[in-house]
């Protein structure tokens, strides 16, 4: 029986919102550069058959369907932080100031997130098709399995991305990364007076 929100239509036109997410994003983009002139009509004809072509490289709008939740989250929490910090009493002209200066750390942390994101979605839609090149016999992972060592080489590849991420040694050295860079970032910065 259909009911009001039956949404199993909708996923026979998942294809258009990626088609018009690329049109718009590509569109904007050389609207704001004028990097092929002025002409409108000539920009939304390249957006166009850049959105088109994405349909011929398998997987590409399984990569935008991943992202753009995440993406809409993030700019969600950056809206968010905004209005928390205006409910504070701190003015949008400080804001809108402070963000279009030179790149400081907040620029660099949302481009290390969106980074993550993107990388994270290659990982997600293509990963799986990477796993059967790392399973040959005596590969170092089943070496070490034998040896009794931790083995990260599950036969999945989202257990194995988890293996990785959380291994001991993987913790260490982001761990001994941070303290490196803090402790270039301290002594570089000298005295301030």
């Amino acid at each position: 029986m259909a009911t009001f929100l039956d949404i199993g239509l909708v996923q026979h036109f998942a294809v258009i919102f990626p088609i018009l997410l690329v049109f718009v994003i590509v569109f904007a983009l050389l609207e704001k550069s004028k990097m092929l002139g002025e002409n409108k009509g000539m920009h939304a004809l390249i957006a166009l058959c850049i959105a088109m072509m994405m349909l011929f490289v398998p997987g590409i709008t399984q990569v935008i369907a991943v992202m753009a939740p995440w993406f809409v989250l993030m700019f969600l929490f950056v809206f968010f932080f905004f209005f928390l910090l205006m409910a504070f009493g701190v003015k949008w002209e400080k804001i809108s100031e402070y963000a279009s200066k030179d790149w400081e750390t907040p620029h660099w942390f949302l481009l290390v997130i969106g980074i993550v994101i993107f990388v994270g979605a290659i990982a997600t839609v293509y990963g799986s098709s990477l796993l059967p090149f790392s399973q040959e016999p005596g590969t170092a992972a089943q070496i070490n399995a034998t040896e009794g060592a931790t083995t990260t080489d599950t036969g999945s590849f989202n257990q194995n991305v988890g293996r990785v991420l959380f291994h001991p040694k993987t913790i260490g050295l982001i761990f001994l990364l941070m303290v490196g860079s803090l402790t270039i970032r301290l002594l570089a910065g000298g005295s301030k007076k």
